[in-house]
């Protein structure tokens, strides 16, 4: 279930992340919004995936092998 979990939380942040870019782009008046995506992005870090990580040190170690093998946690 934690792998579930984590590869949705990835999922989801790398998703608003690749709106932020989009939103400087093509709406000037797109700051506030811009960050509340980012509080989103750091919410998900610590509400979702840090509890996760210290429940399953090993999810953790195997998320980050990922991330260095392949650039991304899925």
């Amino acid at each position: 279930m934690a792998r579930i979990v984590i590869g949705s939380a990835f999922r989801a942040s790398r998703e608003l992340a690749e709106l932020v870019p989009l939103l400087r782009e093509h709406d000037d008046q797109s700051e506030d919004l811009r960050l509340g995506l980012a509080s989103a992005i750091a919410e998900i870090g610590q509400a979702v995936l840090t509890p996760l990580f210290e429940a399953f040190p090993d999810m953790e170690a195997e998320t980050h092998n990922l991330i260095e093998r392949y650039g991304r946690a899925i």
